[in-house]
């Protein structure tokens, strides 16, 4: 990257300009530098300052004005600071001018007056201070002068070292920023959480970046809604402006119907006859998740169901949802059971399947989102279509629209999947790869990052709780109760799960352990009430609460690091098997170990809150292993 010359602007003469005043230059740095209160740099800038000011007035031939910005001058503001008051040499009036206003009648001698006149005002007689002010004066005026000479305002193709000291500009182009335009495409990439690529810069030097920004956005912008507040912050109306409209793919906050259909009214609408508000389809979409979803988990499934089949039938079908007749519904239903699994050849439909799919965990607000991740299980396509048809059903009800097409499709998609490895429960770790993942993450140095490891994947294990339901475990939902016929107590969580209901899961001796080892490291303690109400599962180096994408990520990121010792020491399936791994993985692995030890069926389904026993079956009918071990001890029958 190119060694660009440092640039002044605005922030930097309102830095020297108060520290001429005689302000606190710890003070003067936190407001105006980005470096914050690193009290060394903020001294070497005001150097740099010095020098750079008294060389661009000698290089328009002004040495007067040169030697006077270099000189320090803060003690006279200091004193003068120190009087009662402001008294700069302009407020004080002439003997003519005090004469006028106290003594019109010539009543005092002049002897007296000039008493009068010195006892009001003792400044004029002190003139080694007025001699003080007015070089400040004019050194005030000099600044002023350079300032309009030499400042300038940043533009996006500026190299990053010509704004920032070389800490941070070395950091940046460590991240792979090397302009202004880089810093500010990443911040609107990543939003937020965008200095998480920036090695060693932190939430702090972040936010001092961002307010840098802020202070240009004349030339450079405003800075994006995003980068601000975190997404699940944002309401609605906020998050609609960070994402431009789209008559293509997009979510359905900027999902923009095409001109030709924006004024069309649904053949299925009962125009007349509807009891809610929704002036069209989305508005609708948006009033039954309102009114049908009980938690955020909920809300986030009717939204993708609902958004999914809204775009599909403007830009598949090209007519409205509340258009939708049978046949549209078999198609969408068919659509879903080829999406992800069909080679381009025979993709026999309007939009190429790969506009639908995009990558995992992208922002809702970034052009890259899809609204599918690839392919759909059986089990998923049905999930979507019970939901869906659920919502025309809401339709109905409130009249919205005249009758459900779902009502009479059948939900097995035509396109079969072949289950194979999909008959067992796959989706686990054997109780050995769960032993190594334990112990690979003990080996760790202790620490903030190894305490939290340490907790979730005990927290995670013990409880076989949902994502959601992880991330939104506090303090204050934990309770203790005393153990019958014995001294002793249990730990209990209370935990919302599905459909809103309640029900208490243990913690065990050791998740409590792990948990208050977690907490002293973070300054908190399980006994004090003061700190009833903080998140169990936190962001690094914040009392903030870890989202379910947080949890997510940094489960993934264990797993990947237990892979790679894996690899390491040869056991390249392993590794395999850890890299698929995800955070449902572990509470399926609960489910499945503590099936596999005998655990009572009716206790496992109480852990896991299914509402269904038939649900928690599916660790108990596993014995393909047992099959499979019995045959391999018996032989092939060959020798």
């Amino acid at each position: 990257m190119k060694n660009a010359e440092r640039k002044i602007g605005r922030h930097h003469f309102a830095f020297y300009k108060g520290w001429l005043q005689g302000l606190e230059i710890e003070a003067l740095s936190s407001q105006y530098l980005e470096d914050g209160l690193d009290l060394r740099v903020a001294k070497s800038t005001l150097r740099w300052l010095q020098d750079a000011l008294s060389q661009a007035a000698l290089r328009q031939g002004r040495r007067g004005e040169a030697r006077l910005l270099r000189i320090s001058l803060r003690h006279v503001a200091v004193s003068m600071a120190s009087a009662d008051g402001p008294s700069p040499a302009s407020s004080v009036p002439t003997l003519e001018e005090f004469k006028e206003s106290e003594d019109p009648d010539d009543f005092y001698s002049e002897e007296e007056l000039i008493r009068a006149y010195v006892e009001a005002f003792p400044v004029v007689v002190d003139h080694k201070a007025a001699r003080r002010r007015r070089m400040v004066e004019r050194q005030l005026e000099a600044l002023h002068w350079i300032e309009s000479l030499i400042s300038t305002e940043p533009v996006r193709t500026d190299w990053v070292s010509a704004w920032f000291n070389k800490t941070i500009a070395d950091r940046f182009v460590a991240g792979h920023i090397y302009t202004i335009g880089d810093l500010q495409a990443r911040i609107e990439e990543r939003g937020f959480r965008w200095w998480t690529t920036v090695p060693r810069l932190g939430v702090k030097g972040a936010a001092r970046i961002i307010e840098w920004l802020r202070t240009y956005e004349s030339t450079l912008g405003p800075v994006p809604a995003k980068a601000l507040t975190p997404l699940r912050k944002l309401t609605r109306s906020e998050l609609v402006p960070v994402r431009s409209n789209s008559q293509g793919i997009a979510p359905i906050e900027s999902f923009s119907l095409p001109k030709e259909l924006s004024l069309a009214v649904g053949k299925n609408r009962d125009v007349e006859g509807s009891q809610i508000e929704a002036r069209n389809d989305r508005e609708a979409i948006e009033a039954w998740i309102a009114a049908s979803s009980g938690s955020p988990h909920t809300t986030r499934c009717y939204r993708k169901e609902g958004e999914r089949l809204l775009m599909w039938a403007v830009l598949e079908r090209q007519k409205l949802l509340s258009d939708l007749n049978v046949d549209d519904c078999v198609a969408y239903r068919n659509w879903l059971g080829e999406l992800g699994r069909t080679d381009a050849q025979n993709w026999s439909y309007r939009i190429p399947q790969s506009d639908w799919i995009g990558k995992r965990n992208t922002p809702r607000t970034d052009p890259a989102w899809r609204p599918f991740e690839g392919s759909l299980s059986l089990a998923s396509v049905k999930q979507s279509l019970v939901i869906l048809r659920s919502m025309f059903m809401w339709l109905v009800q409130t009249r919205y629209c005249v009758f459900n097409p779902w009502d009479v499709v059948n939900f097995k998609a035509a396109q079969q999947e072949r289950l194979g490895s999909k008959l067992e429960l796959t989706r686990v770790l054997s109780a050995e790869q769960w032993q190594f993942l334990v112990a690979h993450v003990a080996k760790k140095p202790d620490g903030l990052v190894k305490r939290r490891a340490v907790f979730l994947l005990l927290f995670a294990y013990s409880t076989a709780l949902r994502v959601s339901e992880l991330a939104a475990a506090r303090k204050s939902h934990l309770y203790s109760m005393g153990l019958r016929g014995q001294l002793g107590s249990r730990w209990m969580l209370s935990v919302i799960g599905k459909g809103s209901k309640e029900r208490p899961v243990p913690m065990n001796s050791d998740v409590i352990a792990a948990l208050e080892s977690y907490l002293e490291i973070r300054g908190l303690s399980m006994q004090s009430p003061a700190d009833e109400d903080f998140p169990l599962l936190a962001n690094l180096g914040a009392h903030s609460e870890l989202s379910p994408s947080g949890v997510y990520t940094v489960l993934k990121g264990i797993f990947a690091d237990a892979a790679q010792e894996l690899r390491q020491l040869g056991h390249e399936q392993d590794a395999s098997r850890m890299l698929d791994a995800s955070t449902h993985w572990i509470r399926h692995s609960r489910g499945s170990h503590l099936a596999s030890e005998g655990f009572p069926v009716a206790l496992i389904q109480q852990l896991l809150g299914h509402a269904s026993l038939a649900t928690t079956s599916i660790y108990t009918r596993n014995h393909e292993e047992t099959l499979y071990m019995a045959l391999e001890q018996k032989g092939s029958g060959t020798t």
